[in-house]
């Protein structure tokens, strides 16, 4: 499974679509003519996205979610959020820039991070076997953390009615019983193979070798530094939670049936806002935070055993825009869905979280042909930070993704 391919075009479509109303003094908070509460945090980018606001109708329709966040950042810092709608349909509560949304399969590249942190410090190395930090069985072959950060470990990823369980596991390493025993699905390096369960078996590893709780590992990691606030692991008591709907194939947001996402913590399980996950994009770009080698494992390519590009780094879904490599991230959970969208040139990251899932429906309605390509929306806050003329020639519009 190619999330990115999936998602991408409805995700950064959300990332730079809302109707503002521009700060004159920022940053400022204004509600718009659309309803939506936009920050403003550096008017230089106000013709930026002036240029993308005729397209927030387009979103509506293809997301039809109850609430989302979107937030920009450029060159380092977010320059512009925007809430709309309603995080509790139900109370009418708004969404708010704190918000805490499901983020879904988001959660790889926070894991993924984590990881890379605990290799600067010399705490973990991605080629020894995962065994090293791990009980975990051995197979016919031996696994690697690099491969699980690369879906090419061979580790099955959900079957059945998996993605909707609702049994609580205590803790990650609880969690690997689900499929400890279960045979690989191809021999490690020699197929990609999409895997959440993969990076939860990634996550046991950032326990042993932080030597702390997965969640509290991420904390003092990734999420402390970056002054990710609002991010954390789901649970039923965790406030500030939106409340979480699913789209049926008539395209109309009911209530999420419950789940517990304990069963894929590193995977799948955080909660997050769209400045937090703009703020991680940014971070991962900084080389104070993750020196310039580990940055080149998040974004670069791994490739099978006969020499084939995935496409994926470790972590991030990777590659080329009609400015450069891009990487980035999307996710689909129920209750929820969300897009990280990161240019490391520039260091422009587009970030979208909604209340609305596409998981339970038989059959998930199209999102349509006309949501605009990602590159291309991205592309005027890209040419701001580089100060230059980049061409702004159309990009085709590909196929209607599948959710």
């Amino acid at each position: 499974m190619k999330a990115y391919v999936a998602i991408a075009v409805i995700a950064l479509a959300a990332g730079v679509l809302a109707t503002v109303l521009y700060a004159r003094d920022a940053p400022q908070t204004a509600k718009s003519a659309g309803g939506c509460r936009d920050w403003v945090a550096a008017r230089r980018f106000t013709q930026e996205i002036d240029a993308v606001r005729p397209l927030i109708s387009r979103l509506k329709r293809a997301l039809a979610a109850p609430g989302l966040a979107v937030a920009v950042a450029a060159g380092g810092n977010v320059v512009w959020s925007s809430t709309c709608g309603l995080a509790d349909r139900e109370r009418r509560v708004p969404v708010a820039r704190s918000t805490r949304f499901r983020i879904g399969s988001v959660s790889k590249p926070i894991t993924a991070v984590a990881v890379t942190r605990l290799v600067q410090r010399g705490r973990l190395d991605l080629d020894s076997e995962i065994q090293t930090y791990v009980d975990f069985p051995r197979k016919a072959w031996p696994i690697t953390s690099r491969q699980l950060g690369g879906h090419l470990a061979g580790i099955r990823h959900y079957r059945g009615r998996e993605a909707l369980s609702t049994r609580r596991y205590p803790s990650v390493k609880a969690s690997l019983a689900i499929f400890a025993r279960d045979p690989l699905v191809a021999a490690p390096g020699t197929r990609y193979a999409y895997s959440s369960y993969g990076f939860n078996l990634l996550g046991a590893a950032v326990e042993k070798a932080a030597g702390r709780p997965f969640g509290a590992a991420v904390g003092e990691l990734v999420l402390q530094p970056l002054g990710m606030r609002a991010t954390r692991l789901d649970g039923p008591r965790v406030r500030g939670r939106a409340r979480f709907y699913e789209v049926t194939s008539r395209r109309r947001a009911i209530s999420a049936p419950r789940v517990d996402l304990s069963n894929r913590y590193p995977s799948g399980g955080f909660l997050s806002s769209a400045e937090d996950l703009a703020r991680l994009g940014t971070g991962v770009t900084d080389p104070a935070f993750l020196d310039p080698p580990m940055r080149s494992v998040l974004f670069t390519s791994q490739r099978t055993s006969t020499g084939e590009a995935t496409g994926y780094g470790f972590g991030f879904e990777v590659g080329e825009s009609p400015v450069g490599p891009v990487a980035g991230h999307t996710g689909n959970v129920v209750g929820g869905t969300s897009f990280l969208f990161i240019d490391p040139a520039t260091r422009v990251v587009v970030a979208l979280t909604t209340n609305v899932g596409f998981v339970t429906a038989p059959a998930p309605p199209p999102l349509g042909r006309d949501v605009p390509d990602p590159p291309r929306l991205a592309l005027p806050f890209i040419r701001r930070v580089l100060g230059s003329a980049i061409g702004m020639a159309s990009v085709p519009a590909p196929a209607a993704p599948a959710p």
